[in-house]
């Protein structure tokens, strides 16, 4: 499976595994980022190739008006 080129340029919501905080990127910055460290909390997460797809997956399957995925585990 691969990362969706339609949502390169899209808003991407996801959430802090340790604090929750929703963060907005977009889906480029999803794509090359490899660390993601939380303005709210500091925490650490490693963006791995399985999250990415977690976080694109959630938002071609979610539903038009609803926000961002909750809970994605780290991988």
């Amino acid at each position: 499976m691969t990362l969706s080129r339609e949502l390169f340029e899209a808003d991407l919501t996801f959430h802090c595994p340790e604090c929750e905080t929703p963060v907005v990127r977009k889906g480029s910055w999803i794509k090359s980022a490899k660390v993601f460290i939380c303005d709210a909390c500091s925490t650490h997460t490693r963006l791995t190739y399985g999250l990415k797809l977690a976080i694109f997956d959630a938002h071609l399957h979610a539903p038009p008006n609803l926000p961002a995925t909750r809970g994605q585990s780290r991988q």
